[in-house]
């Protein structure tokens, strides 16, 4: 009896995390939805165990949506812990920093509730961020500071010919939404476009640019993209 170890998660838990995120696919699909709510789900009459059971097993309710392929609801006040933990985790599967477009097709994988555009608000970008993660590791800034936002003052000034030519080469001459070439179509007009809008206190900066053709510069609204 000595080496006996006495548990009482399985007393605890009637079911495993696998059953819930069974559940919660269910529930996606009976209703043909992406992401749920607390009380969606404690509404509805099949659920396996209450929200609050969910939250307890997984330790929120992102993260159940998370573990079965939904999206985590976004909320008015961006959580900066788990925005920094989702960066870590993607540079560590790199082994790299990421780029914007790696960046943003982690988060979409893992379904996240926020975008680049979060990093950019909160940071003034993910490379800032990087920075800043770095200068924690080698004792620079106190580790508090990652999850507090940065106060950047934005630029708001035109875009100068030498800014555009950068963010021009960066792209590859090509509209990074559809692909529009001028050197294939001499029809292609490219513009380069704030991706957060100047109103939104966007900055002129090259993280905060991108090439669009006219056409889905025109498309665009005045959202964050």
């Amino acid at each position: 009896m000595a080496d006996y170890t006495f548990k009482l998660d399985e007393l605890r838990n009637r079911h495993s995390k696998s059953e819930i995120v069974g559940s919660l696919k269910r529930y996606a699909e009976e209703h043909k939805v992406y992401t749920l709510s607390c009380r969606e789900y404690d509404g509805w009459k099949h659920r396996l165990v209450s929200t609050w059971t969910i939250i307890r097993i997984f330790g929120s309710w992102g993260k159940a949506l998370q573990a079965a392929g939904l999206r985590s609801q976004r909320t008015k006040k961006l959580q900066l812990r788990d925005m920094v933990d989702a960066f870590k985790a993607c540079w560590k599967k790199l082994d790299a920093p990421p780029s914007r477009k790696q960046l943003e097709a982690y988060l979409e994988e893992h379904k996240y509730p926020f975008r680049w555009a979060s990093y950019y608000s909160a940071y003034g970008g993910h490379l800032r961020l990087a920075q800043m993660i770095v200068d924690v590791q080698q004792g620079r800034i106190a580790e508090s500071t990652l999850y507090r936002r940065v106060k950047h003052a934005p630029d708001r000034g035109p875009i100068s010919p030498k800014l555009r030519a950068a963010v021009l080469k960066r792209d590859q001459c090509r509209c990074v939404k559809c692909g529009a070439d001028p050197k294939r179509d001499k029809s292609v007009r490219l513009e380069v476009d704030h991706i957060i809008p100047a109103s939104k206190k966007g900055q002129a900066a090259m993280e905060n640019l991108q090439t669009l053709c006219f056409e889905c510069n025109r498309g665009k609204s005045n959202d964050d993209d």
